[in-house]
């Protein structure tokens, strides 16, 4: 899938999760996880305030994920 080419509607269909991992594989680089998760607030088109209320479910959701892993650094 390509994340440019999706829409609002298709993106609402992934998990934070997969968006994320599509994310990071467009860009082909590491990111820390607020990053990350202040661009899918962008793309779905959530309030900031969301940011702030789900930044703690968004982190345990991806530490147990095994596709992804926290380096020393926080990305």
């Amino acid at each position: 899938m390509d994340l440019k080419k999706m829409t609002k509607d298709e993106l609402e269909l992934l998990s934070n999760k997969d968006i994320t991992n599509l994310i990071l594989t467009d860009s082909e680089k590491s990111m820390n996880t607020a990053d990350l998760f202040k661009k899918i607030i962008k793309l779905l088109e959530l309030p900031e305030s969301c940011f702030e209320k789900k930044i703690a479910d968004y982190y345990t959701a991806l530490a147990t994920d095994k596709r992804f892993v926290l380096l020393d650094d926080g990305t």
